[in-house]
């Protein structure tokens, strides 16, 4: 999966530092947005790692007739059926 949560949090801290010595407030203001925008991808890309890690461990470890049936244990949710 291409991108990487730590570039996109070192992205962010660098748009940070820059949002300190801006020089207007508006560039200050699009500054720390961008931030709070990298922190987000960041985050995202971690959650769907995640999930397609999960995914991955289903599709080789798949004994369940019923497709996703391992799923919600797989994403650690309780089952439909409980």
């Amino acid at each position: 999966m291409p991108g990487n949560p730590t570039e996109c949090r070192l992205y962010a801290l660098r748009c940070l530092q820059r949002a300190e010595a801006a020089a207007t407030p508006e560039s200050r203001r699009a500054l720390l947005d961008l931030a709070e925008t990298w922190k987000g991808l960041a985050a995202q890309l971690e959650s769907d790692q995640a999930f397609l890690e999960a995914l991955s461990e289903l599709e080789s470890s798949s004994q369940s007739v019923e497709p996703f049936a391992n799923l919600p244990i797989a994403l650690g949710l309780r089952s439909w059926a409980a």
